[in-house]
């Protein structure tokens, strides 16, 4: 259930205004890790930031790493192999504190 100071951004993310935000901090980083769900931040009514869980950052990361690698290989420049890729994202990863 919502409370007076939620609004709804999506139907999955909840937007909390950043005064809001400010003072329930620590509580959106709990909400956050265990709901493993984005938490939006608002300003004037306008979504401006997201907090989102580290496993979630790291997923992301990795996805954009894939994306370019594909972006090179389709635009025919060689850049590394797909298992030096996987290789460099799992040593990443595994440097995440967590």
């Amino acid at each position: 259930m919502r409370t007076s100071w939620q609004l709804a951004v999506l139907p999955s993310v909840v937007a909390y205004p950043l005064t809001t935000a400010q003072t329930r901090l620590g509580e959106l980083v709990a909400e956050v890790r265990q709901g493993r769900r984005p938490v939006t931040i608002s300003e004037d009514g306008r979504p401006v930031a997201a907090l989102i869980s580290i496993d979630d950052l790291a997923d992301l990361e990795d996805r954009a790493a894939m994306a370019a690698h594909m972006a090179d290989k389709a635009a025919g420049r060689n850049g590394i192999s797909l298992d030096d890729l996987d290789y460099e994202l799992d040593r990443i990863d595994a440097e995440t504190p967590r």
